[in-house]
């Protein structure tokens, strides 16, 4: 069989329709259910003993903060509050939703809703370590804000939890939808844009300094992306001779 014969042979394959996989991703259940379990107990561990982990240090002095956080100290918006609640719960409750209606009731949906519920878990784990080992103040514990000056949540304010979260959730819905479907830009764009957006609301509701949510959109966007990245479905591929009435032919599928 000639080069080019061969050559056109797989051209045509390349370039027949084919079906989409859906089920994108291996689970080691093993090692994934004791890892979401584990971090995300840490969530029970802030909300139990938050008041003995944390550190207080305050009164504080704004002078000591650098020039871009010293000027959210002040800042003290209840809607902007409210609608950081809102956007990142809802958010979390609507990825899974959208990727039922998807997929539908199939193995590929717990398969997502595994590595979502692990990549999440990761990230709270993540979050509360770091905050409670800086106990940094919050803006409004620096403005003696007492509901925050008083109390262990007010000396969490490094990195920022729920931009983590909102980051971490999207990355990871955004990671999937290119792994399943070659995606392109919009699901970062929409990272950025729902993520963005927690971080305004809680600088703007005096819960977060700029550098907190800063951190955090980072810290969140690498958890989202590298939890579904290490389970990754290993794709077969390959090439292999086979007999034809005409001779032999060079059959296969890239990975």
């Amino acid at each position: 069989m000639s080069i080019p014969a061969v050559l056109l042979m797989l051209v045509a394959q390349a370039e027949a329709p084919t079906t989409v996989d859906r089920e994108v991703y291996d689970l080691h259940l093993a090692v994934d259910i004791p890892i979401t379990v584990a971090a995300g107990s840490l969530a029970l561990v802030r909300v139990l003993w938050r008041d003995d982990l944390a550190r207080k240090s305050c009164p504080c002095n704004p002078a000591g903060l650098n020039a871009l956080d010293r000027g959210t100290v002040g800042n003290h918006s209840s809607a902007a509050s409210i609608a950081g609640e809102v956007t990142v719960y809802g958010t979390m409750l609507a990825l899974p939703l959208l990727d039922l209606w998807d997929l539908g009731a199939r193995r590929a949906l717990a398969e997502d809703l595994m590595v979502y519920a692990e990549a999440l878990a990761v990230d709270t784990g993540l979050q509360n370590a770091v905050n409670f080992a800086v106990s940094r103040p919050r803006p409004r514990t620096y403005a003696g804000d007492p509901q925050f000056l008083n109390s262990g949540e007010g000396y969490l304010s490094f990195y920022a939890g729920h931009v983590a979260t909102a980051f971490t959730a999207t990355s990871a819905a955004a990671f999937t939808l290119h792994k399943r479907y070659r995606t392109g830009i919009w699901p970062w764009l929409a990272v950025a844009a729902i993520g963005g957006s927690v971080a305004f609301e809680r600088v703007a509701s005096g819960h977060h300094f700029p550098s907190d949510v800063a951190v955090a959109a980072v810290v969140g966007t690498a958890t989202g992306i590298t939890v579904p990245l290490l389970h990754v479905r290993k794709r077969s591929g390959g090439f292999t001779v086979v007999p034809t009435p005409g001779g032999i032919s060079l059959v296969g599928t890239l990975p």
